[in-house]
């Protein structure tokens, strides 16, 4: 939820409507300007893109590549999430100077009903649903007694707005949570063993909050961010911020462009359940946001390359 967006120019190459990486086909590369920390997949691709609006929409990519917009608002809409039927989009919204305005809302993709989840004075966001499509859990600034936080917890709650129950008490930070599709497990980011802001690690729990593991041990500047599952529920694989400065420092800098070399390297990883961690990108450029394709073996990332 704290991740700041970095709009570049990117080169997204599409197979089947995917992100390609690291299968060996060459398909041709088509240029757009996406917002790096919003996009989300499954065997649809719903993203959050600035292209048509300076606040940011939500828009649906088929799988044979036809681009339909979804949202058209003056609010900002970030981290959309299908649904496992693939029927309704969860994603957080709100005023981009007003944080307290930021909540979770449902959209239905046949009908474009949209509802709003959580409704408050606090920051909800990150959404992702579990398995069977019942609930959903979020990232939220409050404390136990619901009131304003300046760290954030992960939190569940049913599709209809009931049942609200927070998983995670930590002190420091907790954040960009996803459930296993198994439905056993929830993996996370966190900073509660660094505490030290921006400087996250990867962890796993049960779905209920118990049994909360450290998968990632980052050093110096590290950072690891985006943990998303194999169908298979035994291995994460998530992006690693690698540069020379904290990334704190890196997301108060105004001009992307201007300063390149501070925001890189990001390179992708996969751990096990384990922490048996492995590097699958060497890169000194932007490798990140990896998913599973759910069908197929491969796994696939957005890569950025320096643009004026």
């Amino acid at each position: 939820m704290k991740k700041i967006g970095i709009f570049v120019i990117v080169t997204v190459i599409l197979i089947l409507g995917l992100v390609f990486l690291f299968t060996q086909e060459g398909p041709t590369p088509v240029e757009d300007s996406y917002d790096l920390w919003e996009q989300q997949s499954n065997e649809k691709i719903v993203f959050s893109s600035r292209a048509d609006s300076p606040e940011g929409e939500l828009y649906l990519l088929d799988n044979a590549g036809e681009i339909s917009r979804l949202t058209n608002n003056e609010r900002h809409e970030a981290n959309p999430a299908l649904s496992p039927n693939g029927e309704k989009v969860a994603f957080h919204a709100g005023n981009e100077n007003n944080p307290q305005s930021w909540g979770i809302y449902i959209l239905n993709l046949e009908t474009s009903a949209e509802t709003r989840l959580t409704n408050n004075n606090l920051i909800d966001g990150h959404p992702d649903w579990s398995p069977d499509g019942s609930k959903i859990i979020f990232t939220s600034f409050r404390d136990s007694q619901g009131n304003p936080s300046s760290t954030s917890d992960i939190y569940v709650i049913n599709t209809d707005g009931t049942g609200l129950n927070r998983l995670t008490t930590s002190e420091w930070d907790d954040a960009d949570a996803e459930w296993s599709p198994d439905g056993s497990k929830i993996v996370f980011k966190s900073t509660r063993n660094t505490q030290q802001q921006y400087r996250e690690e990867i962890y796993v729990m049960d779905n209920d909050g118990s049994d909360i593991q450290r998968l990632t041990t980052t050093s110096d500047n590290e950072s690891d961010h985006d943990p998303s599952w194999s169908p298979d529920s035994k291995t994460i694989v998530f992006n690693r911020y690698e540069g020379s400065r904290l990334w704190i420092e890196i997301t108060e800098l105004n001009i992307i462009q201007n300063y390149w070399q501070e925001l890189t390297p990001w390179n992708v990883y996969k751990t096990d359940l384990n922490g048996n961690v492995t590097k699958l990108t060497d890169t000194d450029n932007i490798a990140g946001l990896p998913i599973f394709f759910p069908q197929m073996e491969q796994k696939f990332c957005l890569t950025i390359k320096n643009s004026s």
